[in-house]
C-alpha cells in the first residue's frame, strides 16, 4: 500500500512576523518546494581517484501559483513583502494547518518575484510567486 498523498491537500501559509498568526494563501493550483545544496570539491591525491566533497551553502525556494484574489489576507502579506523587501515567514505544508498536525517545512523568507495575470483570453486571473529562504529551512 502506498503512503502517497494527493497533491490537492498541499497549502502555503504566510505571516508578517515570527510570532504572529499564519494565514493561508487562497486557491492554490500549484505549489513546489525546491531544496538545493552546493557541493564544495575537496578532492585530493589521497582520494585514490574517487574525489571527495563536503556540503556547502543550501537554499530553499517555493514557487506558488494561485487564482488572483487581491482581497486575500495572504496576498496582503506577500505583496507588502515584495514591494518593501521585508522578511516574512512561511509554512509549506503537505497536510494539516500551522496549529493542527502540520506536516511540512517552515522558513523565514523574502518574496523574490511575482507574475500577475490580470487579463487573458485563455486563462483566469492568477499569480505566480517565487519565495526564497532567508535562513534555515526547518522540518515540521
Amino acid at each position: 500500500m502506498t503512503e502517497a498523498v494527493s497533491g490537492m491537500t498541499g497549502s502555503l501559509w504566510v505571516c508578517a512576523t515570527a510570532e504572529g498568526t499564519y494565514v493561508k494563501l487562497g486557491e492554490l493550483s500549484d505549489l513546489r518546494l525546491r531544496i538545493d545544496g552546493r557541493e564544495i570539491d575537496t578532492s585530493n591525491v589521497d582520494d585514490e581517484g574517487w574525489g571527495s566533497s563536503i556540503s556547502g551553502a543550501r537554499s530553499a525556494e517555493v514557487t506558488a501559483t494561485n487564482n488572483l484574489i487581491l482581497t486575500d489576507a495572504g496576498y496582503a502579506i506577500i505583496i507588502a513583502a515584495i514591494i518593501d523587501g521585508s522578511t516574512i515567514y512561511a509554512k509549506i505544508l503537505q497536510s494539516g494547518t500551522p496549529t493542527v498536525s502540520p506536516k511540512g517545512w517552515s522558513m523565514a523568507c523574502g518574496v523574490n518575484s511575482g507574475n500577475l495575470v490580470l487579463a487573458g483570453t485563455a486563462t483566469q486571473q492568477k499569480a505566480d510567486w517565487t519565495i526564497k529562504n532567508r535562513g534555515a529551512l526547518a522540518a515540521l
